[in-house]
């Protein structure tokens, strides 16, 4: 059975860009691996989900997937866009399997493509561009810590490379090892272009190779408009009389004065200890409180607590 990328975030195929990220979000933070550690289900179940994100939250692979369903790849790979053919249908299409591209070219060139028809001599597509350099495209799942501070990933991956030997053309696998820099504060889902390291055609040359790069979910800080937030405990006995709390950061822990009299769900904002900007400079970390009550009190808690409230 096709996978449904749709079904997998649970949204629909009419929903916005900002409703499939919305969704991504939510199910990525509840099936983390550091939310649920040596969890396997959730493990498998948040590769699925990236996955899926990762074709749904690009408006050109998103495209294609909505043409060719799961086949949305092959038609990548062969360049095809159906905006090309100006609404003419592909065979398979419309979410099923991805029909024969040159069968296409048979119908719009009266079979001239290929073995030829009336004496003439055609060429045939799918050789043809199968030995086409071609672009390849891979996505990264970047943690907010290396997106602060800059960091490199190596990627190793695999293409089908066109070779020319005797006349004869073939494509073999070729493994590729490229190091990318990942500078800080990159926005979520921007590409990053590697001239030359896509896969190769039979005229020597190879196609670039185009990364994305995702802004993995954190297990305590959340994105918040340009700044970052998180929460942070802070006892009761603080919050009435006040006192000092640990905020963490994604680079240290900071000491924070907690004025008495502080209220649930107060923020308080940390200027310049949020995330790096791409631009330059560094976002804000917003510490939301949130106010824990010790359970169970012990007996003396309780006694001093019941004299307060009889105040």
């Amino acid at each position: 059975m096709a996978t449904d990328y749709y079904k997998i975030l649970g949204v629909s195929r009419g929903a916005e860009e900002k409703d499939v990220k919305s969704a991504y979000r939510k199910l990525a933070r509840k099936y983390h691996p550091d939310v649920n550690p040596n969890d396997k289900a959730a493990e498998a179940r948040f590769k699925e989900i990236s996955e899926a994100y990762d074709v749904l939250g690009d408006a050109e692979k998103r495209k294609l997937y909505d043409q060719y369903g799961s086949n949305w790849d092959q038609a990548n790979q062969a360049g095809v866009n159906p905006e090309d053919f100006g609404g003419f249908h592909i065979p398979g299409g419309g979410g099923g399997g991805f029909g024969d591209i040159g069968s296409i070219f048979e119908q719009m060139f009266g079979g001239a493509v290929g073995g030829g028809r009336g004496g003439r001599v055609g060429v045939d597509f799918r050789d043809f561009e199968q030995n086409q350099p071609k672009d390849i495209e891979k996505t990264v799942e970047v943690s907010l810590e290396e997106i602060d501070a800059g960091s490199k990933r190596t990627l190793t991956y695999q293409t089908m490379d066109a070779q020319r030997s005797k006349g004869e053309v073939a494509t073999v696998p070729t493994t590729k090892k490229v190091e990318i820099t990942i500078p800080a504060g990159i926005p979520d889902g921007k590409k990053l272009r590697v001239p030359g390291k896509g896969q190769a055609g039979s005229n020597g040359k190879a196609g670039d190779l185009y990364v994305t790069v995702r802004w993995a979910e954190h297990p305590k800080f959340h994105l918040a408009g340009d700044h970052l937030e998180v929460e942070i405990d802070v006892p009761y006995v603080v919050a009435a009389l006040g006192g000092e709390v640990t905020v963490p950061t994604l680079t240290r822990n900071l000491s924070v004065t907690i004025p008495a009299g502080t209220q649930s769900g107060r923020a308080f904002r940390l200027a310049g200890q949020g995330l790096s900007k791409h631009v330059g400079g560094k976002g804000d970390l917003m510490a939301k409180v949130r106010i824990t009550v010790p359970k169970p009190l012990r007996d003396e808690e309780r006694r001093l607590l019941e004299q307060i409230r009889d105040l």
